[in-house]
């Protein structure tokens, strides 16, 4: 006769498993015998005083040994667990892009947002935002910020946890800062830096090519992309190399895809400054402090004052 395997035997093989530990292991720490707990795990179901003990040692409750409820999760795990169905539903598409993950991760995102304000205690989805409106929510707290771009054509979240010795003391003002809005200042910085973000994976853009679409010429586009790429001696966003032409060879240039795509966080934020909301949405104000630490400030540029001698 077939042994019947009932949702504790499960349950309880599946929760050994996991943790890791022999059924010796889990005998041993109920007071009981290896065979006792194999016996479980085939169909039978122990004494009524030991299901306290087992539930306690495996951080679960008699309810969800017995099936009744589910296994508790942390709200990070449940969330990825979210997540991962959206984005398994979306590979199963045949041109799939990841455009619903995404916009769960918006959800999700807003879902932070909204709970900063301590009288709102249910979720709701985010305003609909007309076309030609810019609206965002922003809060502002003493421990840091966050800001969300509603807009549907420019929307993104960003979340920054102020540092212990706060955001002067983290950011540097040095040449290579400066070079970088030096050359998106310059004319036809910022359309240079346009026509790298169209590049693929696979591709690459000569100088003279960047040189007749933006209308600048070709030692202003080297000194362009000279100042914007920074990087080091391992990596940069942009990297050179040569294209073997008929008689000659010419410098050409690829991106890193990733690497790059810092920049577009840089300029939505510019285009938000822009062109600033027409209106808040759930704005909260909690910071009783300036962004910046007077003290870190004078430091900083004092130092600076002082380099210049």
């Amino acid at each position: 006769m077939a042994k019947t395997i009932n949702v504790f035997s499960t349950n309880l093989q599946a929760l050994r498993k996991k943790k890791g530990v022999t059924q010796e292991q889990l005998a041993s720490y109920l007071g009981v015998s290896p065979q006792a707990v194999s016996k479980w795990e085939n169909g039978s179901y122990p004494e009524g005083d030991l299901l306290p003990k087992i539930s306690e040692y495996f951080e679960v409750s008699i309810s969800y040994l017995y099936g009744q409820e589910k296994e508790k999760v942390s709200i990070e795990q449940e969330v990825q667990n979210v997540l991962r169905d959206v984005l398994d539903d979306e590979i199963k598409e045949e041109n799939f892009n990841c455009s619903a993950y995404f916009d769960k991760i918006l959800d999700i995102a807003w879902a932070f947002q909204i709970s900063a304000y301590k009288s709102n205690k249910y979720y709701y989805k985010r305003p609909e935002v007309a076309e030609g409106e810019r609206t965002v929510s922003v809060i502002s707290d003493n421990a840091g910020y966050g800001y969300y771009n509603l807009n549907p054509d420019t929307q993104f979240y960003s979340i920054v946890r102020e540092p212990e010795k706060g955001f002067a003391a983290n950011i540097h003002i040095s040449d290579k800062m400066r070079n970088i809005f030096k050359a998106l200042g310059e004319p036809g910085g910022l359309e240079t830096l346009f026509c790298f973000l169209t590049l693929n994976c696979n591709e690459c853009i000569t100088v003279s090519s960047i040189a007749d679409k933006v209308g600048i010429g070709v030692e202003q586009v080297q000194s362009i992309i000279k100042k914007f790429n920074i990087g080091n001696d391992i990596y940069k966003p942009i990297s050179c190399i040569d294209v073997i032409k008929k008689d000659e060879k010419e410098k050409a240039y690829i991106t890193d895809l990733s690497g790059i795509s810092i920049y577009i966080v840089l300029l939505l934020a510019a285009e938000t400054i822009v062109n600033p909301p027409h209106g808040y949405t759930m704005q909260i104000g909690n910071r009783n402090k300036p962004w910046f630490d007077k003290k870190d400030v004078d430091g900083i540029l004092k130092f600076i004052q002082e380099n210049r001698k």
